[in-house]
């Protein structure tokens, strides 16, 4: 059975049209790239005249910015359910399960996860995409407040948002190389060998940096 087309015309509840068209805005970002679309197209995708989207988004950037907010939302979403599994675990597996759902979002996600990071202009930690998160807590922070934990539990003393940003960055980097294709792995279970070993060589390199930092003050 051929996949349909973006550009069919989909229902929606009454009421809820923008989040019908933000479901066919990640359709057509799939489909054609985030700079291949148009808010008419959206709309007609939707089945609805073009002047109705702009009664609740301004343009293009818009809708990517609300396609960002929605992708963060549920990155989010993913990571605080994947800590919340291991309520009594170490700091490092909590590290290891949030750095997995990270991994298995953008592979589950691809077209948002590349909206998120990409052609919003917005700065990936910018309070415009930032979602209705659980706690209040984003996907990076559930990640700095995870490796605080490990910080303490080490008695390591890297800098915080440095160590970070360091982590988020692996996890990020990593999940952008099997996104792209620029990295192929022949399954799950490999991805998930690279993540847990990606996040053990980051978080030795922090704990080496804090062994300096104690010694330079020594």
């Amino acid at each position: 059975m051929s996949k349909p087309s973006a550009r069919r015309r989909r229902s929606y509840h009454h009421g809820d049209l923008p989040s019908a068209l933000l479901d066919a805005a990640d359709a057509l970002v799939a489909e054609k790239g985030a700079s291949g679309f148009s808010l008419r197209e959206a709309a007609r995708v939707v089945g609805v005249d073009p002047a109705a989207c702009y009664r609740h988004f301004r343009d293009r950037e818009a809708i990517l910015q609300a396609l960002a907010r929605r992708g963060f939302t549920r990155l989010a979403a993913a990571m605080a359910a994947a800590a919340a599994e291991l309520p009594e675990a170490p700091p490092e597996r909590v590290l290891l399960a949030i750095g997995h759902a990270y991994v298995r979002f953008a592979a589950a996600h691809p077209s948002a996860f590349r909206v998120m990071f990409g052609p919003t202009g917005v700065d990936a930690r910018d309070h415009l995409l930032r979602g209705d998160y659980p706690d209040d807590v984003g996907p990076y922070e559930r990640m700095q407040r995870a490796l605080g934990a490990w910080l303490a539990d080490a008695r390591c003393d890297a800098d915080l948002e440095q160590a970070s940003l360091t982590l988020w960055a692996g996890v990020h980097g990593l999940a952008c190389l099997l996104l792209e294709g620029a990295l192929r792995l022949p399954d799950d279970e490999r991805r998930d060998r690279l993540v847990a070993a990606s996040i053990a060589t980051t978080l030795a390199g922090i704990r080496a940096a804090g062994a300096g930092i104690r010694a330079a003050g020594a």
